[in-house]
């Protein structure tokens, strides 16, 4: 791995610092490709912060020539403009996603968020150091019509996306023409993929759920990990390191503590055992998380983990974004054809 892949490893985890790369420092370049990276990988919050504290406490250790930290920290002000914008396309989303639910609730339908609002609010000590970008919601395939309905008043616009396929998709899209970029995704199925989904198939009837404390409903912690890691092996192939921050924030409690008979349920009843014990053993490998390791010991799965450890590997996560994504394409059509044999 080049050097700006070596230190998003070590400072992308929400919680915790690894040790940094031993020997590898960066010029100008390498901290730019460095938060390149980090922003592609969703994780620019987080990395941006601590670089901010390396700056400050020991530059030395993060640059070549230590006597540029006045030039960084100034372009690390072009950093710190992104990540609030992020932040308030965040709140935007959030205040719609709120609307969005009470209409649904109020027309008798069921939905929960997906990842997103519901992930930065209840995994992370600041929701700011998981960004997202569009909003996604779970519902059940008997309430199409009163999505399309609540979609209609609250004057979002139907997206139209070129697929693979010409059915069996479980996601439709729309767009909120105020804010552009602002989209909406509403799933009857985690797996969107007809093909993976003969592998995988997790529907809001699927997934351990409760009420929050704002009164919607919402999965419970065990039902967060089966989405966490359905989401990132099915929809993405591992291609993100905030895949596995969620994963591991999950695993380390942030939500609550996991009921494990739950989560043994609902991932034996989707197909998704291999995608939590991957999730679980990749997000250990890459941040050193003894939670992840110990849940996964407990759960006793049976599981290709040797082939798996091969093919997924922290490298190729941090590789998946970026000019070298090419490089590991085969592993991850590799995944993808695993996944639909799972049941």
């Amino acid at each position: 791995m080049q050097s700006a892949e070596h230190w998003l490893l070590a400072l992308a985890d929400p919680e915790s610092s690894q040790m940094a790369p031993s020997g590898r420092r960066l010029d100008r370049r390498g901290m730019a490709s460095l938060c390149l990276l980090a922003e592609w990988h969703g994780v620019l919050p987080r990395v941006a912060s601590q670089i901010e504290r390396l700056l400050a406490e020991n530059p030395g250790q993060l640059l070549e020539d230590a006597r540029a930290v006045s030039n960084i920290l100034t372009e690390l002000d072009a950093v710190r403009r992104r990540v609030a914008e992020r932040s308030a396309m965040a709140m935007f989303l959030g205040a719609e996603t709120r609307k969005m639910l009470n209409e649904l609730g109020g027309q008798g339908a069921q939905a929960i968020v997906l990842k997103g609002m519901d992930f930065a609010a209840r995994l992370y000590p600041q929701p700011a150091l998981r960004p997202f970008m569009d909003i996604d919601l779970l519902t059940r395939e008997n309430d199409w019509e009163c999505v399309d309905e609540v979609m209609t008043r609250l004057k979002y616009a139907p997206r139209e996306t070129k697929l693979k396929y010409a059915t069996g998709y479980a996601e439709r899209s729309w767009e909120n023409p105020a804010m552009p970029g602002a989209m909406v995704e509403v799933h009857d199925n985690l797996v969107n993929s007809p093909t993976i989904r003969r592998g995988v198939s997790v529907r809001l009837e699927d997934l351990p759920l409760g009420r929050g404390t704002d009164g919607f409903l919402q999965p419970t912690p065990a039902g967060l990990l089966v989405i966490a890691a359905v989401h990132g092996a099915a929809s993405h192939s591992f291609d993100k390191l905030q895949h596995l921050c969620d994963i591991a924030q999950i695993a380390r409690g942030r939500a609550g503590k996991i009921n494990e008979s739950e989560l043994r349920e609902s991932a034996a009843s989707t197909g998704a055992n291999f995608c939590v014990a991957a999730g679980l053993d990749l997000a250990a490998r890459t941040f050193n998380d003894p939670a992840c390791a110990e849940l996964l010991a407990r759960l006793d799965y049976r599981w290709p983990r040797r082939f798996t450890r091969l093919l997924l590997t922290p490298a190729l996560v941090v590789q998946s974004q970026g000019p070298r994504r090419r490089a590991g394409s085969w592993r991850r059509q590799l995944l993808r054809q695993m996944l639909k044999s799972r049941r």
